[in-house]
């Protein structure tokens, strides 16, 4: 039997080179993928997280105002801009200590959106949000060997806000303790539209609401109980045991005194008197007939001696004012509206005292409360805070009204009263600010 013998020819072992090398190709090109793709993704990462930490610095200097005051100004216009290799500007720093923005391979861009898509923000802040775009050029490495690009490209973007938070109340009531901490009686009708009353007194009987009055607003949260009979009602009951809640108004620095030398005793303007901002000692008296007595923008502190527009007939006006009371107990008087006067107030609409109308002293102890009753007509558009001394109050029953909040130790009513709710908090200052990555 003849047995067969496989023979070889050089095309067999050609065939076998170019199996070899097509497999050598793919390998590389898979580990090439693989590196590359790694480098890639960590990069990215990288990336991102330098866009998140210069957004959320950047924003962080927008909502304290430091942006607008630093040597390095950014974000006082709407205007992009693109980081240099150098640049001092907070977000270009942030951006650089992470790794991008100190080559020419980086870009590092600034940009201000007006609005952020399913996010809410803060209606106080004039250029709300801050969008970093961090892109990086990378050179490739083994990709390149089986046909790939020479270079890639990574991108990363991060946007932080203003996130504003409007307060639900117009009224605060503070006293952690007292009895009566929150009073209506003989026949008022009292009404906070579309916004809710605190009281933080834990007494049984912190609200109080008798004699025939009634009480309406969104809530009435109580810390402690209520009292509500002989003929007084309240829309909705009472919630009872509720969780005490801060200050709003805790962390409001107070101005600076200033000294008394313009103004060293009592002032009493007379008709069309103009006053200036400044510091009032001896207080400041609006009466006897005195018309079109009108208030400068600005702040006005009344160091003793109160503030008193008490007359019929006289009319009062400010726009952008707010009255720091202090003193010492024994020179210090409050705020009394009463008598017929007619009284147009409004509060700063920017700044540290955005929508803080009047400003009681925090270390008073005196008795004496702020009266804003007696007949007057009120146009006070702004928080009344006096957060360690009572306050008494009436505006009428008017839906004009505007838009009032009270932030008082004990508030009661002797007459009726309508408080309008302010969805935006800047013009009462009810609001607070936080800052967040929103995208």
């Amino acid at each position: 039997m003849k047995h067969s013998i496989a023979r070889f020819g050089p095309e067999d072992g050609q065939a076998v080179i170019l199996v070899v090398v097509a497999m050598s190709i793919l390998l590389i090109g898979a580990l090439g993928l693989a590196i590359d793709g790694g480098q890639m993704y960590a990069q990215r990462q990288m990336a991102q997280a330098a866009a998140d930490a210069a957004a959320q610095a950047g924003i962080m200097s927008m909502l304290t105002g430091t942006n607008a005051t630093s040597t390095y100004p950014f974000g006082t216009t709407t205007a992009s801009s693109t980081c240099t290799t150098t640049d001092l500007r907070t977000p270009c720093v942030y951006a650089q200590d992470n790794g991008f923005g100190a080559t020419a391979a980086d870009t590092v861009t600034l940009t201000f959106p007006a609005t952020v898509a399913g996010v809410t923000l803060s209606s106080a802040a004039t250029i709300p949000a801050l969008t970093v775009s961090v892109h990086r050029t990378l050179t490739t490495g083994l990709i390149r060997m089986v046909g790939g690009a020479a270079t890639s490209s990574i991108q990363a973007n991060a946007t932080a806000g203003i996130i504003g938070v409007v307060s639900p109340y117009c009224i605060y009531v503070l006293n952690p303790s007292a009895e009566y901490a929150f009073e209506a009686n003989g026949g008022l009708s009292m009404t906070a539209s579309g916004c809710k009353i605190y009281v933080n007194s834990s007494n049984s009987g912190a609200v109080t609401v008798i004699g025939g009055a009634s009480v309406t607003a969104t809530a009435i949260d109580v810390v402690g109980g209520a009292v509500v009979n002989n003929g007084g009602s309240t829309t909705p009951s009472p919630t009872l045991g509720v969780t005490a809640v801060a200050d709003p108004f805790a962390s409001l620095p107070a101005p600076p005194l200033g000294n008394c030398t313009l103004h060293p005793n009592q002032t009493s303007p007379a008709t069309n008197a103009v006053l200036s901002p400044g510091t009032y000692c001896g207080g400041i008296y609006v009466g006897n007939g005195a018309t079109n007595v009108t208030f400068n923008k600005g702040i006005y502190v009344i160091d003793g001696g109160g503030l008193s527009f008490n007359g019929s007939g006289d009319t009062v006006l400010g726009s952008g004012v707010m009255f720091y009371l202090t003193g010492t107990n024994s020179t210090y008087d409050s705020v009394a509206i009463q008598n017929g006067v007619s009284v147009t107030f409004s509060a700063p609409t920017s700044g540290t005292y955005l929508g803080v109308l009047f400003f009681q002293d925090r270390s008073i102890t005196s008795s004496q409360n702020a009266v804003f009753t007696g007949g007057a007509t009120m146009n006070l558009t702004g928080s009344l805070y006096f957060p360690t001394t009572d306050v008494s109050y009436s505006n009428g029953t008017s839906t004009t009204a505007y838009n009032t909040a009270i932030v008082a130790n004990e508030l009661s009513f002797t007459s009726s009263a309508y408080f309008k709710y302010d969805p935006t908090g800047l013009k009462t200052g009810l609001f607070s600010n936080s800052v967040a990555l929103v995208q």
